[in-house]
């Protein structure tokens, strides 16, 4: 797991000195070892900081060149079946100077070019020069879990592992993109290919670029269709899936360092840790994080869990003085970012790095098999929603979800909860975010800066794709938060977290061969009867307790309102007083907003949290220049 960045000029050529800035703003993510590599001709210039993990020597050292082309190559991640790989080139008769994935991506590249992507089963973002073709590859892995953000300058492209470092070169512009602050307000996140610059663009998942002469091309390589469904018995089916997922764990427990386990008490990273301690010869080590607040704190679970499997575990609490980590948080993910469960995840892999340099997690649990609450259709649901042809637009759709916050009267909540309970579920993906600045209350914040077209055309486009690889409600929504929610909030608050102390993290869930598996098995298999995760809490039951794994979902969220009520008040205020933190809101309604949070009890946490961690964003910057 490293970091990347690099500037590719064909008008003039860039600056190694500039490359090797960039690097130094993400030396975190690779404290072991760097490098910067010069083209001869100088019109690529590849930067890379190292945290080793496969072949601790120095011949993992990156950029790392491929001397029978003279392709030259920055990669972040790990491949998994990089071994496999390796095995199939020998046999064609390539050579290898070192025991790392890397070389291999490049020998691979030699063979296939861009489509050897397909032959990679791994976490991934990296960038090639191709030497002959005097162009750049550059590629980000099927989920999403590595990232890779680029903006476009005077003839050239500059590209680094995170934003806020790209965000300070030189010839990258630091306007703020209106649209990208739109859509961060209702959904807390910045999804791709925004950032909140103007000139900075993140490379979606499951893409590839090419940026020669002719300019930028993407290329999407990989997507995951519902559409076609196995048959297979119940018990095939949950045989399956064990020894998919003890392979997925099994080949990411590979590594030269130290390794654990993220154990939040949950029933997805309960069950990874339970297939790890079937595999190693030794205690696990694993860590958690909670809170003093009991109705918040998963401790207990996973102290439950990791006494079942018998890990060495390691637990923390996170008390609510947490001030000190705003900064950081604005600082590394370089834009606002307002999902709070990212101050736990913060803490715990920072624990977790004091002992180990790489731990597994749950993650993607959720996103495969129905874990979330609005996929829980009962039976009657289930059959209800399909009597419905698909002849609503997702146009319509979307815009009727976005009516749903303002739909108070009883006649029109009757008609609401008809709907989404009973002929189109699946607007309940498209309406999750209807608690944050949804838009009823988006216009107010915004005044004339408003862009109402926006956030109705993202919701239209995504849904309707939805309906295209994905026939039932369930699906639909499957798809959905897999290519919108997971990557853009969840797999990113993860990336960074762990990043930030320099911990690779790893997801068994989201293997893809796993996400295809889970894809094509029939919708009776994730939810049931208004129960989720269905097959996955069966596989589980052979390793806990039924009631360990069916009692009530916590997720990991904190005790916000009440913090910000108490010690984050203060900080709160001062922050979402300034104008300069809060342009181009209105100071008016966020004022408003507050009292009604303070002294009627209204629950605008998430709200406040957002504007909140907007301002500790844009005073980071300011500070920063």
């Amino acid at each position: 797991m490293c970091g990347i960045a690099g500037h590719v000029g064909f008008e003039r050529p860039p600056a190694a000195d500039d490359v090797a800035r960039l690097i130094e703003g993400i030396r975190h993510r690779g404290p072991d070892d760097r490098g910067i590599w010069t083209a001869p001709a100088g019109e690529c210039v590849l930067g890379h900081a190292r945290l080793s993990i496969i072949d601790l020597s120095a011949k993992g050292h990156q950029p790392m060149l491929d001397p029978e082309t003279g392709n030259c190559i920055v990669f972040n991640g790990e491949i998994y079946n990089f071994q496999k790989l390796r095995e199939e080139c020998l046999r064609r008769g390539d050579r290898f100077r070192s025991d790392t994935d890397t070389e291999v991506i490049l020998a691979l590249y030699r063979h296939f070019g861009p489509d050897c992507l397909g032959l990679l089963r791994g976490m991934f973002a990296f960038a090639l020069w191709d030497a002959s073709g005097h162009r750049l590859f550059i590629a980000r892995d099927r989920a999403g879990k590595k990232p890779l953000n680029y903006a476009m300058t005077g003839g050239g492209l500059v590209f680094c592992s995170e934003i806020h470092p790209l965000s300070r070169h030189r010839e990258v512009s630091k306007t703020e993109d209106p649209e990208a602050l739109e859509l961060y307000l209702q959904l807390q996140y910045v999804p791709a290919p925004w950032t909140i610059y103007r000139g900075i663009r993140k490379l979606p998942p499951a893409h590839f670029a090419i940026f020669d002469r002719t300019g930028l091309k993407l290329h999407q390589y990989w997507e995951v269709d519902y559409t076609k469904k196995c048959r297979i018995s119940e018990p095939d089916a949950l045989d399956a899936l064990e020894e998919k997922l003890t392979e997925a764990v099994r080949l990411r427990m590979i590594a030269d360092v130290p390794l654990g386990a993220l154990l939040s008490g949950g029933v997805d990273s309960s069950l990874v840790v339970a297939l790890m301690a079937k595999i190693s010869s030794a205690p696990v080590r694993t860590f958690s994080m909670g809170f003093r607040e009991e109705a918040f704190s998963e401790l207990p679970f996973a102290e439950q869990a990791a006494k079942l499997c018998g890990t060495d575990h390691h637990p923390a609490v996170l008390e609510s003085d947490v001030e000190s980590l705003l900064p950081l948080i604005a600082r590394h993910y370089g834009e606002p970012y307002a999902d709070s469960s990212a101050l736990p995840s913060f803490m715990v892999s920072r624990n977790a790095r004091q002992q180990v340099t790489v731990a597994m997690t749950g993650d993607g649990g959720d996103e495969l098999m129905g874990g979330y609450p609005r996929y829980w259709l009962t039976n009657l649901q289930m059959r209800t929603s399909g009597l419905v042809p698909d002849v609503a637009s997702a146009q319509y759709l979307s815009a009727l979800a976005a009516r749903f916050p303002t739909m108070r009267s009883l006649p029109s909540r009757a008609v609401r909860k008809l709907l989404v309970e009973y002929v189109w579920p699946q607007l309940r993906s498209v309406g999750m975010y209807a608690d944050f600045w949804n838009d009823e209350e988006r216009p107010a914040l915004l005044g004339q800066h408003a862009l109402s077209s926006l956030l109705p055309a993202w919701r239209s486009e995504w849904l309707g794709r939805s309906f295209e690889h994905a026939r039932h409600p369930v699906d639909r929504m499957l798809w959905l938060d897999s290519h919108t929610y997971l990557p853009g909030d969840l797999l990113v608050k993860m990336d960074i977290a762990s990043m930030h102390c320099g911990l690779e993290v790893r997801s068994p869930l989201l293997d893809h061969e796993i996400i295809e598996f889970c894809a094509g098995l029939p919708i009776a298999f994730k939810v049931r009867a208004g129960v989720g995760k269905y097959l996955l809490k069966k596989l589980a039951e052979r390793y806990f307790p039924r009631e360990f794994v069916h009692r009530q979902k916590m997720g990991f969220g904190i005790p916000l309102a009440k913090w910000l009520r108490a010690s984050l008040r203060g900080p709160m205020q001062e922050i979402l007083g300034d104008p300069f933190a809060m342009a181009p809101l209105s100071m008016p309604k966020i004022a408003q907003t507050m009292k009604e949070f303070f002294e009627h009890q209204v629950d605008h946490s998430s709200r406040l949290w957002a504007l909140f961690m907007l301002g500790n964003w844009r005073l980071h910057t300011k500070q920063s220049g």
